[in-house]
């Protein structure tokens, strides 16, 4: 009998273990803005220059959609994030000074195309190793979960989802209840 008992107690043992390995792994995912690039399309690619919080010029082996008649160089916008836009100060500036903070010039980056195009724009989720440039910036507070490419950043959603709560909680950048970006999407919020 206490045989039994013994056995029994080591398989809910492991299976527990078992769980909290995997509730570790998936909240590490979320707090390091890790996701996963093994399904997705991914490419490599370096830093040119950065425009805005939210776009890049980069240099890759093929571009689908060129820049200055240069099939490897292209411009990205990075999926997932909104920034403010140019005038929208002090807001837009800290949020492109801390994308090339992020990623200066020379950066190896790794970008996974989403197929989707904005203006002469490839929409991308960008990586820094295996980090999430997306996630970093909503999580300082420098950009805010953008509504519209959740659906094609599904890897990334939750994490996003959970940057932009911390950020927003803690009154980070675009959140400063002092001083906040007008133009944040409060009256748009994202669909849970």
């Amino acid at each position: 009998m206490s045989r039994k008992i013994s056995k029994n107690q080591l398989f809910w043992q492991g299976l527990i273990t078992l769980l909290l390995l995997l509730l570790i792994g998936g909240l590490a995912n979320q707090f390091w803005g890790s996701t996963s690039l093994a399904s997705a399309s991914t490419q490599s690619a370096t830093v040119l220059n950065v425009i805005d919080g939210d776009t890049l010029n980069v240099r890759m082996a093929k571009c689908r959609l060129p820049i200055n008649g240069n099939p490897q160089q292209c411009r990205i916008r990075i999926a997932c994030i909104d920034t403010p836009e140019r005038g929208q100060n002090p807001f837009y500036q800290q949020a492109k000074n801390r994308l090339g903070e992020l990623l200066p010039r020379g950066t190896n980056i790794t970008l996974r195309d989403t197929e989707t195009t904005a203006g002469d724009r490839i929409v991308a989720e960008v990586f820094k190793g295996r980090r999430s440039v997306s996630i970093q910036m909503v999580r300082e507070g420098k950009a805010v979960a953008y509504c519209k490419h959740l659906g094609i950043c599904s890897g990334s959603r939750n994490g996003l989802l959970s940057a932009e709560a911390t950020a927003r909680k803690a009154g980070l950048g675009v959140w400063n209840p002092q001083r906040p970006w007008t133009q944040i999407r409060e009256n748009h919020p994202c669909r849970i």
